[in-house]
């Protein structure tokens, strides 16, 4: 069955790109910009309880005065065998200023499902920590080095730029009650699939360099080697994500990039 809140992680963990972080000598160079995407099922098995998978998902990556706004919201439906369709539907926003980050998201369309909290890392090679206030209240430490999804896709996309083929990191995302993950990424080509967007989108997607990202998010304290979920996502080098691919073992489902449009950054000259 889909499960919404891999899809929330999968896009946090490689569409924001917030934090400042130590710029290299291949600075990444992130736009502001909302996009469109539609989801449908890639590839199935015998194995798999779903018959299709239909849905849309939309997203604003806003630049703001210290720091970055971003808000995600979809709607997904599991088309079963039977005949029956199960709907979904998930908003997420988060604010990421410098070292701090406060998110919240809601799945199902029920106080219940609600996840609120303000994460914070201490300084190189420290520790941090998380505060939920709902579902309950709930403080977890973040180990050290920990990354949050801004910081996290901007090291990414600087270790594609120096052509490294694997790149590892903790992260912490926000879509869920746990503490960090290990995210480990295979970095190749952009795919066909990736590329196909382009040409379909055209404009100035073409003059963009990209990769393959495949990744797989594992649960630190988990000693079997098994990962809790894995994606590919074709992305390029100002951080714009073309299609993710999310692989659930028996099934594969695609979020491709129907639209997009850059955002206009305000001006901050007076708050400096």
């Amino acid at each position: 069955m889909l499960n919404v809140k891999m899809i929330l992680g999968t896009v946090m963990g490689t569409l924001l790109a917030i934090s400042p972080v130590k710029a290299s000598a291949q600075a990444v160079e992130l736009i502001p910009y909302q996009a469109g995407y539609v989801v449908s099922l890639s590839s199935n098995s015998d194995r798999s309880m779903v018959s299709a998978v239909t849905g849309k998902v939309a997203f604003g990556f806003e630049k703001i005065c210290g720091g970055w706004l971003f808000q995600q919201r979809g709607n997904m439906s599991n088309h079963l065998p039977d005949g029956n369709v199960v709907p979904q539907i998930f908003q997420f926003s988060s604010i990421e200023k410098s070292g701090e980050y406060q998110f919240s998201i809601k799945t199902g369309g029920t106080s219940k499902d609600v996840i609120l909290g303000r994460a914070e890392m201490g300084g190189v090679g420290e520790s941090g920590q998380v505060v939920f206030s709902r579902p309950e209240k709930m403080t977890l430490s973040l180990p050290p080095n920990t990354l949050f999804p801004a910081a996290h896709t901007r090291s990414m996309i600087e270790a594609a730029q120096a052509g490294k083929r694997q790149f590892e990191r903790l992260i912490f995302e926000g879509t869920d009650t746990n503490s960090a993950k290990l995210l480990v990424a295979f970095v190749s080509p952009m795919s066909d699939a990736g590329k196909a967007v382009i040409a379909k989108m055209g404009g100035k997607l073409k003059s963009q360099k990209g990769w393959h990202f495949q990744m797989a998010y594992f649960d630190p304290t988990d000693q079997s080697g098994t990962p809790v979920y894995e994606v590919g996502v074709d992305q390029l080098d100002n951080g714009i994500a073309l299609r993710w691919e999310l692989d659930y073992g028996s099934h594969a489902v695609e979020m491709k990039m129907v639209k997009v449009q850059s955002l206009v950054e305000p001006d901050c000259s007076a708050q400096k």
